[in-house]
This record gives structure tokens, sequence and C-alpha cells, in this order.
């Protein structure tokens, strides 16, 4: 094996293993949602996800600083690592904020959130497993254009939920915990958007 295609294999590599991570974080993201409150001894199990992948990300960084030569241009990748681990930021913060609000039931729209993010993360997992043949291989184009439709749906749930939430709570502090839940929750499904853009910007650019 050349040194180049070498490098290139370390940054494919390091892809693949964030986007496995973010999908096994999503499993216990989506397990905390429908089976709460018994599933709240889960919630440091999102955050040690939340730590590999910030170590995975810086990984990928120090050696995009020390590497000459890169699979695609460098800000893509940047781009890419980084909209990676938001998805683990977001559900970290989410399910700390389950605890921290001291919520009692869970909302069926947080638990259709939960599953999309889900969803999403189990599409960029198999779309970093084909990633290495991005110019080829077609399962990378169509994870990506999946991932937008599980986003679109996102959006519908988040805005049945605030409208939910507003038309069926008259406590104030209720409205406000639900509301910065589920807008947090749709970040997060949109930074599985983001990385499919991302995805999107190398596929153009290199085609």
């Amino acid at each position: 094996m050349s040194r180049v295609r070498h490098i290139e294999n370390q940054f494919f590599d390091k892809f693949a293993e964030l986007a496995h991570e973010v999908a096994a974080c999503a499993e216990v993201f989506d397990d905390i949602a429908h089976n709460w409150p018994a599933s709240k001894g889960r919630i440091p199990e999102v955050k040690d996800y939340e730590v590999k992948c910030d170590a995975i990300m810086r990984e990928t960084l120090t050696l995009l600083e020390n590497s000459f030569i890169t699979p695609f241009d460098r800000e893509d990748i940047n781009l890419l690592v980084r909209e990676l681990d938001h998805i683990t930021d977001g559900m970290d913060n989410v399910s700390a904020r389950f605890d921290l609000y001291d919520i009692d039931n869970m909302r069926p729209e947080a638990i259709q959130m939960a599953e999309l993010t889900l969803r999403a993360s189990r599409e960029l997992s198999d779309l970093f497993d084909h990633f290495e043949n991005f110019k080829k291989d077609p399962v990378v184009r169509e994870k990506m254009h999946t991932v937008g439709t599980i986003e679109d749906e996102g959006d519908t749930v988040s805005r049945q939920a605030l409208a939910n939430i507003f038309r069926e709570n008259t406590d104030a502090i209720e409205v406000l915990k639900w509301k910065s839940l589920i807008d947090t929750m749709e970040s997060t499904v949109d930074s599985c958007k983001g990385v499919a853009n991302v995805v999107r910007s190398v596929l153009m650019k290199n085609a």
C-alpha cells in the first residue's frame, strides 16, 4: 500500500469509527426516551459516548493538522467530524436535562424525536462504512438522501410537539422545560442532516 493511500485510509477509518460511536450512543438515547423514568440510570452511558466522540474528533483533527495529503478538502474534513460530534453533544445535553428538569413522564413527541435520531445515526453509520469509495459507491448517496428525509420528519414532529405543548400546558415552567428539550432534540436531528450536507459537498467537489 502506498503512503498516500495509507494516510487516506486513516481518515476514512476515523470517520467510520466516529459514526459507529454516534449510532451506539443513539441506541442508548432511544432506550432512555422509550423507558423513562426506569432508564434514568443509563444517562451516564450517553456522557461516556460523548467523551469518546470528543476524543475521536480530536484525534482526527490532529491527523488533519499533521497530514500534507488528505482524501478531500481540509475544510470538509473539519466540518464532517465536528457535525458528527455535535450529534452526541445534543444527545448528552438532552438526556442530562431529562434528569435536571425532573421530568416525570416522557412526551410521545420526545420519543419520536429520539427514534428519528437513532434512524438517522444508523444511516450515517452505514454511509461511512462505504465512504472510502464515495465517488463510486451508490450507498453513500442513498444514505445521504435518507438522512435528509428523516430530518424533514423531525421538523414536522418538532412543530407539532411545540403546538401540543403550548396547547396542553398552563404551567409556564413545564412549557419552558419541554420547549427547551424539543428544540435541542430538533437541533440534534439537524446535526445529522448537517453531516449529510457535508457529504453532499464532498460529492459535488469531487464529481
